[in-house]
């Protein structure tokens, strides 16, 4: 029984969305919100698993009411895609997460750049652990690559839809 509290206890209910998972969420969003099929023809590989995970983590959101933060780092970087649908849709985004959190100040974090994670990726991380998260949600295999350090040196766990989806789905009759 302890072991199941646990796990409960364990699921991420703040989670960071990086610019890559809301990329991912605004150009797949038929796939996730109207469960269209995956397009045929994609040349990444393991992308239609990761948006399938994707589809389904916001399908258990919609009834759990877990968090999702956005920050104006990720703004940033959506602007400078310099594709105006795009940046407006993360401002409406960020707004939700505003909303959602008002009166909350982020706290600067104390901790130090872990392994060879990038200076932007950095900022992002440094976001999430400023409004409290529990994971960081992102698309790049390569930070993904660069999880079990992050979270050993700073708590934050690093997830990609499909490990997410891993933790949620023995969770997932409650909320669908």
């Amino acid at each position: 029984m302890d072991d199941v509290l646990h796990l409960w206890r364990d699921l991420p209910r703040r989670v960071y969305l990086d610019t890559c998972t809301l990329q991912t969420l605004s150009e797949y969003g038929g796939q996730i919100w109207e469960h269209e099929p995956f397009p045929l023809g994609s040349k990444v590989v393991g992308l239609a698993e990761e948006v399938e995970a994707l589809r389904l983590v916001m399908a258990v959101n919609s009834r759990a009411g877990f968090e999702f933060v956005v920050t104006e780092a990720c703004l940033r970087e959506a602007d400078a895609r310099r594709d105006a649908p795009y940046s407006r849709w993360v401002r409406d985004v960020l707004d939700f997460w505003l909303v959602q959190s008002q009166g909350e100040e982020p706290v600067p974090p104390d901790a130090e750049k872990p392994g060879s994670v990038s200076g932007k990726d950095w900022r992002l991380l440094q976001d999430a652990l400023a409004y409290g998260c529990d994971a960081f949600l992102t698309m790049e295999r390569r930070l993904f690559t660069q999880a079990p350090v992050i979270e050993r040196t700073t708590r934050l766990r690093v997830l990609r839809p499909t490990t997410h989806w891993i933790l949620l789905s023995p969770w997932a009759a409650l909320f669908l």
